[in-house]
């Protein structure tokens, strides 16, 4: 099995190398995936849409109570839910510090081929958003595909207002390739209003997304099978903006953000970098972006070129602050709700990313040097101007 996705990213790659600059989207990878157990008890399973993604977000309503969707669990002992203990510091913090909160992901992952897959279907929105290939059951333990002994882990980190059962199949995409895939659903919504500022929740997120990984690396069903040097982080808008933090990031230039050591790459998709809010200026990682100087990883950038929530005015300085391999892509044409091409190209694109950087292709990394474009898909472009690699492409 490990030579044949080998071969399968060969043969992308070398279309590549062999016709121009244009690249060719990778065929759909060779591994069947699983996914640790998300299922709804019965009796919530026809709940109306507008109503389960109040939980998905986690609600709280004016008189304090909350919802989360680790209410509606069918086997809550069975779904990957960590406990995350928030330090006692309410500088950064604030009226959540020192205290526990129930953060919940799934994780997906290469298996083996199974003559009977279990399927599962979230019930929200049909499951526009891909279905579970193959769900857990109850107390069932994860059987990792045989052929190589471990897998890179990439995390999958949702913007605000959002949650991880919009990256089904996006996992899934990622899993195929021989990934392990965790995806987190934050559920802030639960401490917004508690909360009063989006400071606190930019010192949350990161130390959210820390203690999956921890749990993850430390656990008995993943740890041994984790290539502990190759673990990437991937998010959209303030999920981009979590996976800086997480690489290194210092979140408003605070020495004492949380950040994750073992991040060694991280895809960031329209990525919240600061913004104009009430005619004054906001920098996320300090002034003018520079505790981004502390990653030194390579990461990929993507975003709209008509994008107007993170713009890309932001973006551009932001990335000249990154201190290891840097690729910039413009989607052309998208705001910052992208159309179903616009993310299939930056599917593609991660992947090429993750195969050059997390598995070490050689093939890939030249692709990703060079490549201009992705076929199909709507229009895109790689901005060569901001590329920065080990070995670069002399232009």
């Amino acid at each position: 099995m490990n030579r044949l996705i080998t071969s399968f990213v060969l043969a992308w790659v070398f279309s590549v190398s062999l016709y121009a600059r244009e690249l060719t989207p990778p065929p759909r990878g060779p591994f069947p995936v699983a996914t640790t157990n998300m299922e709804i008890a019965d009796k919530f399973s026809g709940m109306a849409d507008e109503e389960m993604h109040e939980h998905l977000l986690g609600d709280q309503s004016i008189f304090g109570s909350t919802r989360y969707v680790t209410d509606l669990l069918k086997h809550p002992d069975s779904v990957w839910i960590v406990d995350v203990v928030v330090p006692d510091d309410a500088d950064l913090y604030g009226p959540v510090s020192d205290e526990t909160l129930e953060v919940i992901s799934y994780v997906t992952y290469p298996t083996e081929p199974r003559s009977k897959p279990a399927p599962y279907d979230f019930p929200y929105h049909s499951s526009n958003y891909g279905a579970f290939e193959h769900m857990l059951a109850p107390q069932e333990k994860p059987e990792l595909a045989r052929g190589q002994e471990k897998f890179p882990l990439v995390i999958l980190s949702h913007g605000s207002s959002a949650h991880g059962i919009y990256d089904i199949e996006h996992a899934n995409g990622i899993a195929r390739y021989g990934y392990i895939v965790a995806v987190i659903t934050y559920g802030e919504d639960r401490f917004q209003r508690m909360l009063g500022s989006n400071d606190y929740l930019q010192f949350l997120r990161p130390l959210m997304t820390r203690s999956v990984i921890d749990s993850l690396l430390a656990s008995e069903e993943f740890g041994p099978f984790i290539d502990r040097e190759n673990i990437a982080i991937s998010g959209f808008s303030f999920g981009g903006f979590t996976a800086l933090a997480t690489a290194g990031g210092k979140v408003n230039d605070n020495a004492k953000t949380v950040h994750h050591p073992l991040i060694s790459a991280a895809v960031i998709t329209a990525p919240w970098t600061g913004g104009v809010y009430g005619g004054f200026t906001h920098y996320a990682f300090g002034p003018d972006n520079r505790g981004l100087s502390e990653i030194d990883v390579p990461v990929i950038a993507l975003f709209g070129s008509q994008d107007e929530v993170t713009p890309a005015d932001f973006l551009f300085p932001a990335v000249r602050q990154l201190k290891g391999p840097t690729h910039v892509v413009e989607l052309v044409d998208q705001t910052h709700n992208f159309e179903a091409e616009s993310w299939e190209d930056r599917n593609n694109w991660e992947l090429l990313f993750l195969n050059a950087y997390l598995k070490n292709d050689p093939e890939a990394l030249a692709a990703l040097k060079d490549g201009d474009s992705m076929q199909g898909g709507n229009a895109d472009r790689q901005l060569f101007e901001y590329q920065r690699t080990s070995d670069a492409v002399s232009r």
